[in-house]
């Protein structure tokens, strides 16, 4: 079961965030590689009804990552499908990693290019699984958090049918 939590912007400004936990009926390194194998990765990093398309991964403090991801747009009429197509790309850089443990990295998606936020993996063990806490910070709206935190949802669901089952 997952839970969510949205924070309202601050009245001193500070950045809107959302938090995500969910347990997954894995083990911590198992829920890690899915979060740094490409291979795995594909299996669920890919939001709504988007496929996944290819991931470059250098997960290391410093290194950067690209995940691409492809998906019909909402239809325009006398739009054709090959016109819906559309294909998004999340890209940033990891700045603290350890393994099994924590990931943290920028997070700058292809729809929104001017709007750089954080996000934080923490892993811990539990009983019957892992739990995944995911906090995502720093956005410019309510709109942009609130819509990542549709994807989040959607996402975390593709990653426990891909780890559980």
């Amino acid at each position: 079961m997952a839970t969510l939590e949205m924070d309202q912007k601050k009245v001193d400004g500070s950045a809107l965030k959302l938090e995500l936990t969910r347990v997954i009926r894995a083990s911590r390194a198992r829920v890690y590689e899915a979060w740094t194998r490409p291979e795995i990765l594909q299996k669920w990093h890919a939001p709504g009804d988007m496929n996944f398309v290819s991931a470059t991964l250098d997960v290391r403090e410093g290194g950067t990552y690209e995940v691409l991801s492809q998906g019909m747009m909402c239809a325009k009429e006398g739009m054709t499908d090959e016109e819906r197509k559309r294909q998004v790309a999340v890209r940033g850089q990891y700045l603290r990693v350890i393994p099994n443990e924590l990931l943290q990295f920028t997070w700058n998606g292809s729809w929104a290019p001017t709007e750089t936020s954080m996000v934080t993996v923490f892993l811990r063990d539990v009983e019957g699984g892992t739990e995944i806490r995911l906090q995502h910070e720093q956005f410019a709206t309510e709109s942009s958090r609130d819509g990542h935190g549709m994807g989040w949802e959607s996402l975390f669901g593709k990653l426990a049918t891909a780890l559980e089952g």
